[in-house]
C-alpha cells in the first residue's frame, strides 16, 4: 500500500470497518496496540496512522511529524511489548508528497495463527475481537471459539509435521532405555520455507555443508547419517539420557528432535534452560545453512511441537542457577508441564539478530506458559540475555569461518 492508496481511501469515505482502523496520530491514548491484538484475534487489518476522521469516517490525510524516536521502530517495539503471542505484522513508513517533514505511518496485522492473542498493559491482560469498527473485550464464548481456532490450526500444523516426519522417516527418537521403541515425549522444531520447496539435492556435499553448520555451533557431531531418498538425519547425543537428531529435507526444510527433558529420581525433569539452548542452536545452524547453500534467503516458518506423555516437572537447577528455573521465568512460576504445545511464527534468517533472537525466543516460551496458565516473567529477557549473547557469539564465529 502506498500514499496514493491511502488517499483514494480517504476519497472515497472508506469507513471504518472489521478490517480497517484510522488514527490521526501515534499516540498511546488511543491504545491502538489493543486493535492490534482485535484484528489478530478476528480477521486480520490494517491500521493507518496520520489521517484525521470523525464518526468512524476520514476526512483528510494531516500525517505527523517526527517524535523523537523512528516511528517504525516504536510500532514494532510496542506491538512485540504488548502482544502475546506476538502477532503476524509489518509496518510501512510514507512521507507526504505535500510536507516532506510529516509521515503516515501503516501497520497490517494477519489473521493470527495462535490465537487468542492477549494485550498486556500494567498488570492487566486482555483478549479483544473486532466486531465491524469496534474492538470490545472477548466474552467467555468467544475466548472458548478462539481456543478451538488454535486447536484446529495446530492440528492442522501437526498433520504438516506427520507428512513430513511420519511413521516411515529416520526422524525420530528412542526413549531413555536405549530400547528401540519411538519415545511418546518428544519436542521438535522445524524451520520450513513459506515459498515453493527449495529442492535441494542431498548429495554428498549438501551432507557435509549441514554437518559443518552442526560441529560449528554444537561441536563434532559424530555418527552416520540416516539416507532415504527424501531426508537425511544426522543423530547427536550429548550423553547418555537425550537422544537428538537433526534432519534436513529435500524440501529445504531443516529440523530438530530430542527427548523432553531429563531422567532424575523424581521421574521426568522438563528443563527451561535445554530447551531455550536447543532452540536457539537450531536458529543458528538452520541460519547457516540456508546461508552457505546459497539456494534460499527468505522468510521460515518455524513450527514448535511438544509432547509430554504423562507430563513432567520443571527442573530448577541445583542452587544458585534458580535465575534460569520456572520460578524466574515464569508468572505465575509453573511447576509442571501436563498439555502438548504447538506454535508457529514466522521467522528471519538473515540478518538473525540479537533482537530476533528474543522475540523468537519469547514467542515460543509465551505459547508454552499459556496453556498453563502463566505468562513470561517481568524478568525474562535478563534471564534469558546471557543464552542469546552465547548464540549470537556462535553465529557470527562460525560465520567468521
Amino acid at each position: 500500500m502506498i500514499l496514493a492508496d491511502v488517499e483514494a481511501l480517504v476519497k472515497s469515505g472508506q469507513r471504518e470497518g472489521t478490517v480497517i482502523d484510522y488514527k490521526s496520530d501515534v499516540s498511546e491514548q488511543d491504545n491502538w496496540p489493543q486493535t492490534v491484538a482485535a484484528f489478530a484475534n478476528s480477521f486480520g487489518g490494517l491500521i493507518v496512522f496520520g489521517v484525521e476522521g470523525k464518526n468512524d469516517q476520514p476526512r483528510r490525510v494531516t500525517g505527523f511529524g517526527p517524535k523523537g524516536v523512528e516511528i517504525k521502530t516504536r510500532l514494532t517495539s510496542m506491538v512485540i511489548d504488548r502482544i502475546q503471542p506476538r502477532p503476524d505484522f509489518s509496518v510501512r513508513v510514507v512521507t507526504l508528497d505535500s510536507d516532506t517533514t510529516k509521515e503516515i505511518a501503516l501497520l497490517r496485522v494477519a489473521e493470527g495463527r495462535n490465537p487468542p492473542y492477549m494485550h498486556s498493559k500494567d498488570q492487566q491482560h486482555r483478549v479483544y475481537t473486532r466486531i465491524g469498527a469496534q474492538k470490545a473485550e472477548a466474552d467467555y464464548l468467544q475466548l472458548s471459539s478462539l481456543f478451538e481456532k488454535r486447536q484446529k490450526l495446530a492440528s492442522q500444523a501437526g498433520a504438516s509435521s506427520a507428512q513430513r516426519f511420519g511413521e516411515r522417516s529416520q526422524f525420530i527418537v528412542s526413549r531413555t532405555d536405549s530400547s528401540n521403541e519411538a519415545s511418546p515425549r518428544v519436542f521438535q522444531f522445524l524451520a520450513i520455507p513459506r515459498n515453493e520447496p527449495v529442492l535441494l539435492l542431498l548429495g554428498g556435499e549438501t551432507e557435509r555443508r549441514f554437518t559443518q553448520c552442526i560441529s560449528d555451533i554444537r561441536g563434532p557431531s559424530g555418527g552416520t547419517p540416516l539416507r532415504s531418498r527424501d531426508e537425511t538425519v544426522f543423530r547427536v547425543s550429548e550423553s547418555g539420557y537425550q537422544e537428538q537428531r537433526f534432519g534436513l529435507l529435500a524440501s529445504g526444510t531443516t529440523g530438530f528432535i530430542s527427548y523432553p527433558g531429563i531422567q532424575t529420581e523424581r521421574g521426568l525433569m522438563f528443563v527451561p534452560e535445554h530447551f531455550c539452548k536447543y532452540l536457539l542452536d537450531f536458529l543458528c545452524i538452520a541460519s547457516l545453512f540456508y546461508q552457505r547453500s546459497a539456494r534460499f534467503y527468505g522468510a521460515l516458518q518455524l513450527y514448535v511441537t511438544m509432547s509430554i506423555a504423562g507430563g513432567a516437572d520443571i527442573f530448577d537447577g541445583p542452587p544458585g542457577q534458580q535465575r534460569l528455573g520456572g520460578a524466574y521465568l515464569f508468572d505465575p512460576p509453573l511447576n509442571h508441564i501436563f498439555r502438548d504445545v504447538r506454535t508457529e511464527i514466522e521467522v528471519s534468517m538473515h540478518p538473525l539478530l540479537t533482537s530476533r533472537m528474543h522475540e523468537y525466543l519469547k514467542a515460543v516460551l509465551t505459547a508454552i506458559a499459556r496453556p498453563h496458565g502463566s505468562v513470561l516473567s517481568a524478568g525474562f529477557n535478563d534471564s534469558m540475555k546471557e543464552e542469546v549473547d552465547r548464540a549470537i557469539a556462535r553465529l557470527l564465529s562460525a560465520r567468521g569461518h
